[in-house]
């Protein structure tokens, strides 16, 4: 898929365990959605704290 993308984000994962670590993928993903949110402005920051506020009143976080 990374031949047909006009962008590519690729993170190293290496870990002493015998499981790879998310850490720095989910440290990419969230500076992306940190990014995207802030461009589209308070609409989008608005968006995601209802999002939180009903993930919380369900008991999902």
């Amino acid at each position: 898929m990374a031949g047909r993308a006009d962008v590519t984000l690729s993170c190293r994962v290496t870990a002493p365990s015998p499981y790879d670590s998310l850490v720095p993928t989910l440290a990419v993903i969230e500076t992306v959605v940190a990014a995207v949110v802030e461009g589209l402005g308070e609409a989008a920051h608005d968006h995601l704290r209802r999002a939180e506020d009903i993930a919380q009143n369900i008991g999902l976080v």
